[in-house]
């Protein structure tokens, strides 16, 4: 009866061991996951912000040309020089 008792502790503590095993294994993964997805979105945010950047700078700089033009034409318009 001993033996019987002893040998299911000792599979038992065996499989025991592989579960907490394959548990550490399967967080590993996750955690590799995890970071991995966090710095593809990370580096989306920052494509998207450059992107949004680009757009207004572009945006400002018709704006002021635009302007710059307009302000010429009515001073020339107004003054009488070309």
């Amino acid at each position: 009866m001993k033996k019987a008792t002893s040998l299911v502790a000792i599979v038992l503590i065996a499989f025991s061991t592989l579960a907490n095993a394959s548990v550490a294994e399967g967080a590993r993964e996750f955690k590799a996951d995890v970071k991995a997805a966090g710095k593809k979105t990370g580096h989306a945010v920052h494509e998207t912000a450059i992107a949004i950047g680009d757009g207004a700078k572009a945006a400002g700089h018709a704006v002021a040309d635009a302007s710059k033009r307009g302000y010429h034409s009515t001073k020339k318009f107004v003054t009488g020089h070309e």
